[in-house]
């Protein structure tokens, strides 16, 4: 299973990505929503987790993004890492969905993408429920 990993900010992106890697996560990181797309047409195609930012630059929103993921991969597990948390205040968290505000700890949801990863091969992940700092 892979994790795919969307964010604009590079120094954000990188590190999120090597804590992730550090905990024997495969990552496959995307600058923007188009390039995430891109990767979901490439094989092979075992995303299980996509973490994504709300705010992806002009025009790119992380929640349309993970609509267009999750009809192309039902099980997929979600987790918004955002610094404008008021962006979700019209949707509710499902349970396949979890919140991290920025600024919060890579190694905590790096250590909450490996829940979320290895949820999928057992039981369903917990009702989704705001993650603080």
């Amino acid at each position: 299973m892979a994790i795919l990993l969307v964010e604009d900010d590079t120094a954000i992106r990188l590190t999120l990505a090597e804590h992730m890697e550090d905990l024997g996560l495969r990552v496959l990181d995307a600058a923007d929503a188009a390039a995430a797309l891109c990767i979901l047409e490439q094989p092979p195609g075992d995303i299980s987790v996509l973490v994504t930012d709300l705010n992806l630059g002009p025009g790119e929103n992380g929640l349309v993004l993970a609509a267009k993921v999750r009809r192309r991969v039902p099980e997929l597990r979600v987790v918004y890492a955002t610094g404008s948390p008021e962006l979700l205040r019209c949707h509710s968290l499902r349970p396949w969905e979890r919140l991290f505000i920025k600024p919060f700890d890579a190694c905590r949801l790096a250590a909450e993408v490996q829940a979320l990863d290895r949820a999928l091969l057992g039981a369903a992940p917990a009702v989704g429920a705001k993650v603080g700092r």
